[in-house]
């Protein structure tokens, strides 16, 4: 960020403060510059504990309202569920209730791609001599999968640009994520006692393949990702992909990968898919780098 932009730390809301109090707080305060909307996966919510979110670490250029509805406690929503979500409707859509926003966070299809790691990653024709990560990934699963996940924005994207909206053609910005490590690190979420994943450790889990190999497996499935995301930039996508007013923040190479050895907090990364605090603000850096540029005109 540019030294002579302010760093703003923004104001998150949620559905359920509008309905609090004699005087709720309003997602179009006008005592705050900007008005985003966000909806997305665990990285958007208070994901694993102990941790922050992306949304927490974003320093913008203005004073800014989020009214997110990411929950904290949710784990593994995909794609399908964020387009579904009855308050995104009601938020950006719904006729004499939806609000003008500025700009839409988006963050999503990481969990399609994790959650689904079993049936895309194929080890049992494993052997050492195949170095091809190519060989153990299925291929057709992996398009149809990006394929759901391409039409998940899109659905969102309609939905912007509804004819009740009031949001039409405002910005939605979406981050790509970075390399997560199959290893066995497991997250505990807000709200929840017990342990969910690990999730591409188990994809592994009784194969002989070595941890390199396992590696370039699961970065080639998140290039895939993020390639499929990048698609649909609006600028910079493929013709006949972009989505109007979507900008895609390619964030990989941005964390230091975890150690595949240690099952706790390693390097820039809390558990198996989620960033620790100093991630999360790496990460968020770049995103909000793009946001100020793209609002500041």
């Amino acid at each position: 960020m540019p030294t002579d932009q302010p760093s703003l730390r923004v104001d998150i809301i949620y559905p359920a403060n509008l309905k609090e109090g004699d005087a709720p707080p309003s997602p179009t305060d006008p005592n705050y510059a900007w008005h985003f909307l966000a909806e997305g996966d665990s990285w958007f919510t208070i994901g694993a504990v102990p941790s922050s979110n992306l949304l927490f670490e974003l320093r913008l250029a203005k004073w800014t309202r989020v009214l997110s509805l990411a929950y904290p406690g949710d784990t593994i929503a995909h794609i399908s569920d964020l387009a579904a979500n009855k308050d995104l409707k009601a938020f950006l859509a719904k006729r004499n209730f939806n609000y003008p926003f500025d700009a839409l966070l988006l963050s999503g299809g990481g969990n399609d791609v994790i959650d689904a790691a079993r049936d895309l990653i194929d080890v049992s024709a494993y052997k050492p001599s195949k170095r091809n990560p190519d060989t153990y990934i299925n291929q057709p699963k992996l398009a149809d999968l990006l394929q759901t996940i391409q039409d998940g924005y899109a659905a969102i994207i309609a939905l912007r640009d509804a004819d009740n909206s009031q949001s039409k053609g405002r910005p939605a910005f979406v981050h790509t994520y970075d390399y997560p490590t199959p290893r066995d690190a497991p997250a505990r979420f807000v709200g929840t006692f017990k342990l969910l994943g690990p999730w591409l450790y188990k994809a592994f889990k009784g194969s002989t393949m070595d941890v390199q190999l396992q590696q370039l497996i699961v970065n080639r499935i998140m290039d895939a990702l993020a390639d499929s995301l990048l698609e649909l930039d609006c600028q910079r996508g493929k013709p006949g992909k972009q989505l109007p007013a979507l900008y895609v923040v390619d964030t990989r190479n941005t964390l230091v990968m975890a150690n595949p050895g240690e099952v706790g907090n390693s390097n820039d990364w809390l558990n198996e898919i989620h960033p620790n605090l100093d991630g999360y603000r790496k990460i968020a850096d770049r995103l909000s780098a793009r946001i100020n540029e793209v609002m500041l005109g």
